[in-house]
């Protein structure tokens, strides 16, 4: 595919990402927080939570003072990535950290490569 990513569907209908590069290129942080697996980018747009070593940051892309946490995916490398069928998107990397963001009802919450959550829709 030509963002580097396949989709498989999971038995309760939910999708499972498959990166072709699992391993985080870089992070930028602008209106949103958006991580750079290869050729995919994984966009989010609204607040999310990061779990690392135990401890949950509830984080927002619009508050940049506070997006520190985020920092410590880097180096790092996605060892699953999958969205339920209401649209939560779940990010679990080799070091154990855990990012889930919620779908929205009023913005695009994130986005796959070319696969998107908007408002009010599942994935």
């Amino acid at each position: 595919m030509p963002d580097g990513l396949q989709i498989r569907e999971l038995p309760d209908g939910g999708k499972e990402f498959v990166l072709d590069d699992p391993a985080l290129s870089f992070i930028r942080i602008d209106d949103q927080s958006r991580l750079q697996f290869g050729d995919t980018e994984m966009v989010i747009g609204i607040p999310f939570t990061l779990e690392i070593d135990g401890q949950v940051h509830h984080l927002d892309p619009h508050r940049w003072e506070a997006l520190g946490p985020i920092i410590g995916l880097y180096p790092g490398t996605m060892r699953w990535l999958w969205t339920t069928v209401d649209g939560e998107l779940t990010a679990v990397f080799e070091g154990g950290a855990k990012m889930v963001v919620n779908p929205d009802s009023a913005s695009k919450a994130w986005s796959v490569g070319h696969v998107y959550c908007m408002p009010g829709v599942s994935a």
